[in-house]
């Protein structure tokens, strides 16, 4: 309000402008240039926007001797990146001042400064906010654009700018941006950068930007903007890149494929994540209303069924590396003396596990591609059918929906009983406790329409032993806790929760699987553990937080 009594301050860039010799160093150094430029000034922004001074202030941030001049490159990118269109409108104008700009691109790996690649990307993202579509237009008209994006992974900045240019497929009028890097092998360059003679440093960065491509293209919150799918993730999806994928994460004789295996692992999984849901099962009992609502926002799921396919080939040597892993497993010191470590690599192939089980009941991959009806238990023969571990090798993709095949290849190669024993055998690894609880949880609470379902679920009984597994862990658990300074097993959080599943499920459906599963349940054993340890368990977590709450006569301290 001062204005009003002409007490406003007088902007020394007004007297700055009108000198005859003014430079363009003299006008980035002044203290009043930002607020100038957020008024947006018509003596300033007609001075700034001058050919010669754009195109200084594009030297100044593309210059090969940056160092020289950071601070006036960090001025001219925020003059460049200022609210007024009247500077994209000149650099778009201009070809020369875009080649100019993208000579930052040009630099060889290695050379580029962070803070220089930072100052571009401002400059480019806002020409492509902008000016989107000539923007678009000078990035396709670089020939090595993708090469150079590539060369340049380790820089944060040129890696937002690249999702910045592919968010832009969503632009009215299809800009076509999704197929100029479909046919620059933009996913088939990042898949080449995970093979498994390439350093570790180089797979995590390859793997990010194709995590992040992921995530803009499938994203079912609709706070947050996405391009849907499309042929980049149609190309990762597909059954040749997943075939490439597996047989770098599997060679046994690279020396970083565990580097790429944990890598790998987290894409596959991130597809699945971002494609699976729970409103796709066919027991959905949500009302109509809510039905709608989450139709609206939701994309479609993209069809995992070439990715499911590959990867239900090679749980066998997946299996493998469960038995035998390639990074080290010798002894190391920790607070309970010399442990053998769990390893990122085993870790990663349990998840792995877990993710494809519930992608597996996803009803799409549990439809033959001629549209036939799944086998289903009225079918079966008999308990045989499911107990013949012969006949689960014999399925083909020929003849089984995928989502089943891949069931019975974890019943095939033993998962259920590995991922057990690797429970109990790492104690104090939760992270694990978590995963392999999650496995058990989905298999106990398989619908038992479908074959392969209830033979997973005898699994659980017949190769795990899971309720004398539990009794005898809870039996340890109890001799570790009478000990002098005794504690409690590290696994006996995820035991109670996998214990309340299998007592959930006798219940529900003990009279249906009792054929099947009665030889293998010791019943005093069971009994005597559900009786006493999961019903102390139970009452425990029906207590409130923090004890009862105080009467009217208590008096605190």
């Amino acid at each position: 309000m001062l204005w009003r009594f002409g007490l406003q301050h007088a902007s020394n860039l007004d007297k700055l402008l009108e000198k005859e010799d003014v430079t363009l160093e003299e006008v980035l150094n002044d203290p009043d240039l930002q607020q100038e430029l957020r008024e947006q000034t018509p003596k300033l922004i007609s001075y700034l926007v001058q050919p010669a001074n754009l195109k200084q202030m594009v030297e100044y941030i593309a210059t090969e001797d940056f160092f020289k001049f950071t601070k006036m490159a960090g001025a001219a990118c925020e003059v460049l990146c200022s609210n007024s269109p009247a500077f994209a409108e000149g650099l778009t104008a201009a070809y020369h001042l875009l080649q100019l700009l993208w000579g930052v691109m040009r630099l060889e790996a290695g050379q580029l400064d962070a803070q220089q690649a930072t100052l571009f990307s401002r400059v480019m993202c806002s020409l492509l906010q902008r000016k989107p579509y000539e923007a678009l237009d000078f990035v396709r008209l670089q020939g090595a654009a993708v090469t150079q994006f590539l060369e340049h992974l380790g820089v944060s900045a040129v890696v937002d700018l690249l999702l910045k240019v592919i968010s832009l497929e969503e632009l009215e009028g299809g800009p076509g941006i999704i197929a100029w890097l479909s046919s620059h092998r933009l996913v088939g360059q990042l898949v080449d950068r995970l093979a498994p003679d390439r350093d570790p440093d180089t797979h995590s960065l390859a793997a990010q930007v194709l995590l992040d491509i992921i995530a803009i293209s499938q994203c079912n919150n609709p706070a947050q903007p996405t391009i849907g799918t499309n042929a980049l993730i149609a190309e990762l999806k597909s059954a040749e890149t997943v075939g490439r994928l597996a047989d770098y994460m599997l060679d046994r004789e690279a020396p970083h494929a565990t580097s790429t295996l944990v890598n790998c692992v987290y894409i596959f999984i991130e597809l699945i994540r971002r494609n699976y849901s729970e409103a796709d099962l066919d027991d959905r009992e949500d009302d109509e209303e809510e039905e709608e609502e989450e139709a609206r926002v939701r994309l479609p799921a993209v069809d995992l069924s070439e990715m499911m396919g590959v990867l239900a080939d090679r749980v066998g040597d997946l299996v493998a590396l469960l038995r035998s892993p390639r990074s080290s497993i010798a002894m190391v010191p920790t607070t309970q003396g010399l442990r053998e470590p769990l390893g990122f690599e085993r870790l990663r192939i349990c998840e792995l596990f877990a993710e494809l089980l519930h992608c597996s009941n996803m009803p799409r991959l549990n439809v033959l591609n001629n549209g036939a009806d799944s086998p289903t238990v009225a079918q079966a023969r008999g308990p045989e059918v499911v107990l013949d571990i012969g006949e689960a090798a014999g399925r083909t993709a020929a003849t089984t929906p995928v989502g089943q095949l891949l069931k019975w290849r974890l019943i095939e190669h033993d998962v259920l009983p590995l991922c057990t024993d690797l429970f109990f055998k790492f104690s104090l690894n939760n992270f694990l406790h978590s995963v392999v609880y999650d496995v058990m949880h989905q298999v106990l609470n398989l619908p038992l329409s479908l074959e392969c379902n209830v033979a997973l679920i005898v699994t659980a009984f017949r190769d795990v032993r899971i309720t004398s597994r539990i009794a005898q862990a809870s039996e340890r658990n109890d001799e570790s806790m009478r000990a002098p300074r005794g504690v409690r097993l590290g696994f006996m959080g995820h035991l109670s929760g996998i214990g309340e599943e299998v007592a959930r499920l006798l219940e529900l459906s003990g009279a249906a699987l009792e054929p099947l599963i009665a030889p293998y349940i010791d019943g005093d054993e069971w009994l005597d553990y559900v009786a006493r340890t999961l019903q102390e368990a139970r009452e425990r977590e029906q207590q409130p937080l923090g004890g009862e709450r105080p009467g009217p006569g208590f008096v605190g301290a």
